[in-house]
């Protein structure tokens, strides 16, 4: 290949890398459907447990651990915000492989989240027979679309944003 046509290639790809990063965040290279499609599967679980810690302790206005679960809980969020599909990386695709997701793993059901969390709650010795558990799961269904969104946006001063007010 031709120096002056590698030269414009790298610099078509440098601007659009600082494109992205005006924008708030950097992608990776694009996945296929499937791929793309396990890589966010396996930050979900970890989403939901670390945004119930945070929103359990701003129940009972406890604070341990509570700036280290935030933390966890934007970097999963920005793991999946940065994953692209290839070919269409469209918004409304990339919301289609989500509400996928969501079904297939019945994120929306109380049993269903309650799975998810309750070994993570138990090891950190909280209790989870009381209502303020059931209230973090009911939020956090709740909060589910919006969880979804904000990693949809991309934008992790979005995400960090909504973290706080958790």
């Amino acid at each position: 290949m031709e120096e002056k046509i590698v030269r414009k290639a790298i610099r078509e790809s440098v601007k659009k890398v600082l494109e992205e990063k005006k924008k708030g965040l950097l992608l990776e290279m694009p996945y296929p459907r499937s791929t793309y499609k396990s890589k966010v599967d396996s930050e979900l679980p970890q989403i939901f447990i670390n945004w119930c810690l945070v929103r359990y302790r701003t129940i009972t206005n406890t604070e341990p651990y509570k700036k280290h679960w935030k933390g966890k809980t934007r970097g999963h969020m920005f793991n999946a915000a940065r994953y692209a599909l290839k070919g269409n990386d469209s918004m409304e695709t990339r919301r289609k492989v989500f509400n996928e997701l969501l079904n297939e793993n019945d994120y929306n059901q109380p049993q269903t989240m309650n799975l998810v969390i309750c070994n993570k709650f138990i090891d950190e010795q909280i209790d989870i027979e009381t209502e303020e558990y059931e209230q973090v799961i009911i939020d956090c269904i709740n909060s589910i679309q919006d969880i979804f969104n904000l990693i949809l946006k991309r934008n992790i001063q979005e995400i960090a944003s909504y973290i706080e007010t958790v």
